[in-house]
């Protein structure tokens, strides 16, 4: 399922480099319950009228796969894609609304009519140009034959 055709699909006017962003990671590591691999890295020491650390200021916690064990500390994960971000006043759609927001957009594309080659293009336009010509002609021999009826109601009739 392309998650982000099925949010177009469902929120037809939503710009989809600003008001939402579907991502996908790839394979990613995740660490298993009960394991704390996290490493504390310091940014920078405390100034002189600081008096303690602060989280994301002075330091940070960083998780250090190069100590873990793959299969027992964390395993590899297939995420797939998800909604990074959501800016539209509308709600996130459910798992269970794209699904079906998906549905209906592979119906509706399967239900359009295919679109025409160049050439095809050109041979529809060329038909169409000829029917008009037809219709043109015709239209040109009927006032041919009314001219032609009334000259000769004109020339019996003694005006000529």
């Amino acid at each position: 399922m392309n998650r982000s055709q099925a949010i177009m699909y469902l929120y037809p006017n939503a710009n989809p480099t600003q008001d939402f962003i579907v991502q996908d990671n790839g394979a990613e590591p995740v660490l298993r319950e009960g394991v704390d691999g996290r490493t504390r890295y310091e940014i920078r020491p405390l100034d002189e009228d600081e008096t303690e650390y602060i989280e994301d200021v002075h330091y940070h916690y960083v998780v250090n796969f190069n100590r873990l064990i793959e299969g027992v500390d964390y395993d590899i994960v297939e995420r797939g894609q998800y909604i990074a971000e959501w800016n539209l006043d509308e709600p996130q759609p459910t798992e269970v609304e794209l699904v079906a927001a998906w549905a209906a957009y592979l119906e509706s594309e399967a239900n359009k009519p295919p679109e025409l080659t160049e050439t095809e293009q050109l041979r529809a336009d060329n038909a169409a140009l000829l029917l008009e010509l037809v219709q043109t002609q015709a239209r040109q021999d009927q006032a041919e034959q009314d001219q032609a009826a009334l000259l000769l109601s004109l020339v019996e009739g003694g005006v000529l």
